[in-house]
């Protein structure tokens, strides 16, 4: 199967990659990054310059999902097209099987030299999310693994990568950004922040900052949200410094682009701050921008909800890749990409089952409507997205008939996604790893 992207015509003309080479794979995920923190989703500040420059002559996905709420169970998604049920990566304690093969090992044995580039220790070796990777750099440590700003240091090593590459092999880098996730670090050179407010100065524990915020000072949520902000653009900055390397270095035009992230954050719209617990679209739509090569349309924009588990199949299509036996829970976005047809029928599904937080829910977005159920308390919540965006008026009683049928789409959806379908493995912490947990927000 020869590499989908030259026949992409309704894309513009092909350049860079002949139908007997495959492109290179350049996937960045950046950590707790909120859609509508992107400027060519409508953020109201410059937060990303450099990822706009990107989506102005990229595909960019409006109403894009997340598998879950937090980093492993929908990083594993990512890079297996299982939705979280059947990879089994739901717990704190859970390790991505050796049976369920990703996106590095299918394009590792295409003949792909890999690298992978995490700051996240719940993306580490220790939880097997390495396989498939002939280089892998792990920067985050216990027990604190949070504190450092590590985007400047995911951007050096992926440049001695890419400056190190000999030959017209083809590579799959796979970088990861984690700074946007708290400990929110104050970067005062972008200047959105005020140096303090009230008992905020930056940097303060998740748990200090969640005590604090309860009391709802206007002034301190202000100050955490644009704190927030100069780390999005601070990273936004290291990534524009990645995408020049490749372009200095004649791989930009040969190279697929994809930037997504794994969940947003939520800045107490729903009593909460941070991630994990809910399935609001704060914490579950995401941005997700390809860059295909050849491509000259400009910006082009799709409406369609789609599923991050969609990415696998989609990069592998992309680059002409069809593994024997290899089988997704998630369609290929290629339909939308060239204008044939929708993939699935344009609901997105959404899960999260941690013990440790008492979380177990199930959700699925249509363009219209988002129905939540709490797999516990038995609750339903229905939102209008369209009149209401931030999901703040439950309409699940005024609306049964709507409900009923959303309903049976998430019966269908959990049917497609059966749990136990690879057993992870299993891991248990030392104190300082629990320790390290605790700083990160998920134990209590």
């Amino acid at each position: 199967m020869l590499p989908i992207i030259a026949a992409l015509g309704a894309l513009g003309p092909a350049c860079g990659p002949t139908d007997a080479t495959r492109p290179n794979v350049l996937l960045i995920v950046v950590d707790t990054l909120r859609w509508d923190r992107v400027g060519s989703y409508g953020s109201k500040r410059d937060t990303t310059p450099s990822i706009d420059l990107l989506a102005s002559d990229a595909i960019r996905f409006e109403r894009a999902y997340a598998t879950a709420p937090w980093t492993m169970p929908s990083v594993a998604s990512m890079i297996t097209g299982y939705f979280p049920s059947s990879h089994g990566v739901v717990h704190l304690k859970d390790i991505l099987s050796d049976q369920s093969l990703t996106l590095a090992e299918y394009l590792q044995s295409a003949g792909y030299r890999t690298c992978g580039i995490v700051s996240h220790l719940m993306l580490g070796s220790e939880f097997n999310f390495d396989q498939g990777f002939d280089r892998f750099v792990q920067l985050a440590q216990w027990p604190d693994p949070h504190q450092a700003i590590t985007s400047y240091e995911v951007t050096r090593n992926a440049e001695v990568f890419l400056r190190g590459l000999e030959g017209d092999q083809p590579f799959l880098l796979f970088v990861h950004y984690f700074d946007p996730h708290y400990a929110y670090q104050p970067h005062p050179m972008v200047g959105y922040a005020a140096p303090s407010a009230g008992r905020l100065k930056g940097g303060e524990s998740i748990h200090a900052l969640r005590s604090m915020l309860k009391e709802g000072i206007p002034e301190e949520i202000t100050f955490v949200e644009d704190v927030y902000d100069e780390e999005v653009r601070y990273t936004d900055a290291e990534i524009g410094r990645l995408l020049g390397t490749l372009k200095e270095l004649d791989l930009y035009h040969a190279t697929l682009v994809v930037v997504v992230s794994d969940h947003g954050e939520e800045f107490l719209s729903h009593g909460w701050l941070g991630h994990s617990r809910t399935l609001y679209d704060e914490l579950v739509r995401v941005p997700l921008i390809l860059r295909i090569p050849g491509h000259r349309g400009g910006a082009r924009v799709v409406e369609t909800p789609v599923s991050l588990a969609s990415l696998t199949p989609t990069i592998l299509e992309l680059v002409g890749l069809d593994p024997p036996g290899a089988r997704f829970q998630a369609s290929s976005l290629v339909p939308l990409l060239t204008g044939e047809a929708s993939p699935g029928d344009g609901i997105a599904y959404s899960e999260v089952d941690l013990n440790v937080l008492a979380a177990h829910k199930r959700a699925i977005a249509t363009k219209q409507f988002k129905l939540i159920r709490d797999n516990v308390s038995g609750k339903i919540e229905l939102y209008d997205l369209t009149r209401d965006p931030h999901e703040q008026q439950n309409l699940a009683d005024r609306l049964p008939d709507i409900v009923e049928s959303l309903l049976r789409e998430l019966e269908r959806r959990i049917a497609l996604a059966p749990q136990g379908l690879v057993t992870p493995g299993e891991r248990s912490f030392s104190e300082e790893e629990l320790m390290g947990l605790r700083s990160l927000g998920y134990i209590e």
